[in-house]
């Protein structure tokens, strides 16, 4: 899995504090060597979920950021993203989030299950063991867009 997932993490943990109760939205966010595509409030650690990849490699990086109930660090478990009639399931593993405490589940993905799931539109759940959560998909589908963009860059 990616650890750039990890620097995303940290990026969002030390990002200056949101105005109260910022409404989440769908953005992008884009470094040298990663890009994301985040739905949570811009600038700020409040994340529910965020795709990652690495310019010009194929496949990126799903984590879940709502935690879970009984998943153990490490523990092989499922990312299980619904929306409409489209759902798709991930592969992946718990991993600490050191900020809330938390286990939240990191997996591995293609980008074309991120564009399936973008072109249903309404909500998005969001399901790891012990933990469900819906999220709007407004605003994906052109955020998802510029990230696909952003991934296909070739290496520098």
């Amino acid at each position: 899995m990616f650890r750039p997932a990890l620097a995303v993490a940290t990026l969002l943990a030390f990002a200056a504090p949101a105005a109260a109760q910022q409404k989440m939205t769908w953005h992008t966010q884009e470094s040298d060597d990663s890009a994301a595509l985040v739905f949570g409030v811009p600038e700020t650690d409040e994340v529910a979920i965020f795709f990652l990849c690495k310019p010009g490699t194929p496949g990126l990086t799903v984590q879940s950021m709502i935690g879970s109930k009984g998943l153990e660090k490490d523990a092989d478990t499922r990312l299980i993203l619904t929306a409409g009639g489209t759902k798709k399931s991930f592969a992946g593993k718990g991993i600490a989030n050191e900020e809330s405490g938390a286990v939240d589940v990191e997996a591995t993905g293609q980008m074309a299950d991120l564009k399936a799931l973008a072109k249903t539109g309404g909500t998005m759940t969001i399901e790891v063991k012990g933990a469900k959560r819906s999220v709007s998909l407004s605003g994906m589908a052109a955020a998802a867009t510029k990230f696909e963009a952003a991934c296909s860059k070739p290496k520098s």
